[in-house]
């Protein structure tokens, strides 16, 4: 479908079509980041958060607006705004997702839309999350000292406060793991966004 703005509107199943028959199509994640990297996304979109008005536009700017490019979102509201924007910059091609990845997920009965790792990129994965383990073990057992030691209050806190940081990065990691590798059924996937909602409140 193409409405009276010039934009074009595809449903997922179109979506499909176009990304199976386009060799020089780009796909844009206009999404946040944390949505872009536990929420499931596209193969081989690139992320480019509309939420950050200047640094989309920056990076716009970096595009050919002759190529092919399809745009999409949660549900397809930011991705209509966002391709307002590319049309009055001179795109010339552009297509948006109808209904985003939520509708695409809901027709095309998708268990998980990120590409998966690969053995050496599992191993390297829990290799580093293991190196971030031990440098928070590493601070915690500084926090100890610090304590015996009777040092002032405040460095401890700043200390405690560099440790919880440490934990949400790694939190993010393992997220990121468990998105790539843990999700094979429905199960898994509705444990994934459990995890998820705790780790964001």
């Amino acid at each position: 479908m193409v409405n009276s703005n010039k934009i074009s509107s595809l449903t997922p199943q179109k979506v499909k079509e176009l990304i199976d028959n386009s060799d020089n199509l780009t796909i844009i994640d206009i999404r946040t980041d944390k949505e872009f990297l536990y929420e499931g996304r596209l193969n081989n979109s690139i992320s480019m958060d509309y939420k950050k008005p200047r640094i989309f536009k920056k990076e716009l700017s970096k595009l050919d607006k002759e190529k092919k490019y399809l745009i999409y979102c949660s549900v397809g509201n930011l991705s209509s705004m966002a391709i307002k924007d590319m049309i009055d910059l001179g795109f010339k091609n552009v297509f948006e997702m109808d209904g985003g990845l939520k509708a695409w997920q809901k027709d095309l009965d998708l268990v998980c839309t990120i590409s998966k790792l690969n053995d050496d990129e599992v191993i390297e994965a829990r290799k580093n999350i293991i190196i971030r383990l031990n440098k928070v073990e590493g601070q915690i057992s500084g926090m100890k000292k610090m304590l015996l030691n009777g040092e002032y209050c405040g460095d401890i806190l700043n200390q405690s406060l560099a440790v919880k940081s440490a934990l949400n990065a790694t939190n993010q990691k393992i997220m990121e793991m468990f998105s790539n590798v843990c999700i094979t059924n429905e199960e898994q996937k509705k444990d994934f966004f459990k995890y998820l909602k705790k780790l964001m409140n």
